[in-house]
């Protein structure tokens, strides 16, 4: 999408012409469906701003832009290679709070550029220019500033605005992510925030109940699920359970967060003691000795291992539940019913029924009074890059015809083969993911994988173990000695991937054709 004169696009005309004349210059895919009172705006902001400047017709903005898969949208950017202008457009009166918090969450968006930033907002009602402050403060702004900020030297940008922009880099991990996460540098989009205002809702009015919210990997389920935790972490206490994780990427959040504990899923205590129940619960804030008293206890209790008792706390919230075993899936079904259970968990749709038990999924999708979500927003993943995952893992009725520009498929004969071609692309920068198969090298591959989560570009070897069945489902002629899929680790290995993906196929002829007809 390129920027636009909003001098010519609220010269006095139809609104169906506006339209027309707005995607022409624009260059937009989609007509855009302009809003009478958003174009009532903009016609009033030009002119005033024909009142105090010349030239106003030479004015470049990138008008209603979104950011792709995020939904964050701006109504008016002026972006130069030296500082960016965003003005927000109001018809009606706006309170000075919910300006201040959206002109806050734009700036926060726009600072990926590392340009300065300032933010108007016009309220045309009441002709009426406010900015945000550098020390976050709505003031009341004269037209001359916004215009001497309009007319600053500097070269308009005038490629395509999307280019600038890459919703992944607003998506943080607060596993990988400690530091930021802790400051709050993040914003949910506006999926995220719905799935969360529902969840809480009930919560809140029935102190308990069982949540459930899915998706492909890349769409944001942690961040929601801690951001979940955050809220209700104020006045309760309750626990993050995580399945096969490495406790170690806990270690910052667990010494930061006094009202969280971190337990792997292995610590589900599966017998219910009787008297349990509600006897651990805290009634109020704890006190600072017990707070480092509870720390000490957890922290020995994770390095051995030992099963905790869940029913102490006032919220569990498990990530990553398509790992759950039946029997601990049941076991927080049951205790849903007194406390609120929020379950999160990948969409694992592509992959084979044979290839992995869905019996421990479907006991969540057969619960008649669980809420279930579905995030289908990919912010993460890259959308190339997911779409022929999914498509590799289930052959689509049809081939893609665009292609996969940032997909790299080779053959390999023999071993030595297979270690030039690896070796080849480890020297372009891509990492190497191991699915091997011995329990020594399998915890090998687990421990490199938990140091490069989410690397740019991954390099994967398929070979003689791997074919496509009758219905199009990748699969593997055996399993791991610990009972695990290939295939189902590949898929979630891949989904690391951010911009590249490259598979080494070794003396497998039907599948490296199978693998070239789908690029």
């Amino acid at each position: 999408m390129k920027s636009l004169s909003i001098y010519t696009l609220t010269r006095n005309q139809s609104i169906e012409h506006i339209s027309k004349l707005e995607r022409q210059l624009s260059g937009r895919k989609f007509p855009l469906k302009i809003r009478t009172w958003e174009w009532g705006s903009m016609r009033a902001l030009a002119a005033q701003l024909e009142m105090h400047m010349q030239e106003v017709y030479s004015l470049r903005f990138f008008y209603s832009f979104q950011i792709p898969r995020l939904g964050k949208e701006f109504d008016l950017l002026q972006i130069k290679d030296n500082h960016i202008v965003n003005i927000e457009l109001k018809s009606g009166v706006v309170s000075d709070q919910a300006i201040r918090k959206q002109l806050i969450q734009n700036r926060y968006y726009l600072s990926v550029l590392g340009r300065p930033i300032q933010s108007y907002t016009y309220i045309s009602s009441q002709n009426r220019l406010v900015r945000l402050t550098h020390h976050d403060h709505i003031v009341d702004a004269d037209w001359e500033r916004l215009c001497e900020d309009l007319q600053k030297e500097g070269t308009n940008y005038e490629g395509n605005i999307e280019d600038l922009f890459r919703a992944e880099l607003y998506l943080i991990s607060p596993i990988t992510d400690p530091v930021r996460f802790l400051k709050k540098e993040y914003f949910l989009t506006s999926q995220q925030r719905d799935i969360e205002k529902k969840i809480l809702r009930d919560i809140y009015v029935k102190q308990s109940g069982c949540f459930w919210f899915s998706g492909i990997p890349g769409t944001g389920k942690t961040l929601l699920l801690y951001d979940i935790a955050m809220k209700l972490s104020v006045r309760h206490r309750i626990c993050m359970v995580h399945c096969e994780e490495n406790g170690e990427k806990w270690r910052i959040l667990h010494e930061r967060l006094q009202r969280i504990d971190f337990l792997a899923d292995e610590q589900i205590r599966i017998e219910k003691k009787s008297g349990s129940q509600n006897s651990g619960q805290d009634k109020g804030p704890d006190s600072s000795q017990d707070y480092d008293q509870r720390k000490q206890f957890n922290c020995e209790e994770r390095k051995a291992g030992t099963q905790i008792p869940l029913e102490k706390y006032r919220g569990i919230l498990v990530d990553e539940a398509h790992l759950l075993s039946k029997d601990k899936i049941e076991r927080l079904l049951e205790l849903s019913k007194e406390q609120p259970v929020i379950f999160s968990s990948d969409s694992e749709d592509v992959i084979s029924s044979e290839e992995m038990d869905k019996e421990n999924i479907k006991k969540l999708e057969n619960q008649t009074d669980i809420k279930v979500f579905r995030l289908t927003n990919r912010i993460r993943t890259n959308a190339e890059l997911s779409t022929f995952i999914q498509n590799m893992m289930h052959l689509p009725p049809r081939m893609n015809s665009r292609g996969y520009p940032h997909i790299f498929v080779v053959y390999a004969n023999d071993d030595v083969e297979a270690e030039n071609l690896l070796s080849d692309y480890i020297k372009q920068g891509y990492q190497w993911v191991e699915i091997e198969e011995s329990e020594r090298q399998e915890a090998q591959a687990d421990l490199k994988m938990q140091a490069v989560r989410d690397m740019d570009k991954i390099v994967l070897l398929l070979d003689e173990r791997y074919y496509y069945d009758e219905e199009g489902y990748l699969r593997a002629a055996c399993f791991m000695k610990n009972g695990s899929s290939y295939v189902r680790k590949i898929f979630h290995r891949l989904n690391h991937a951010r911009e590249s993906i490259a598979l080494v196929v070794k003396n497998n002829e039907k599948v490296y054709n199978t693998l070239l007809d789908l690029l």
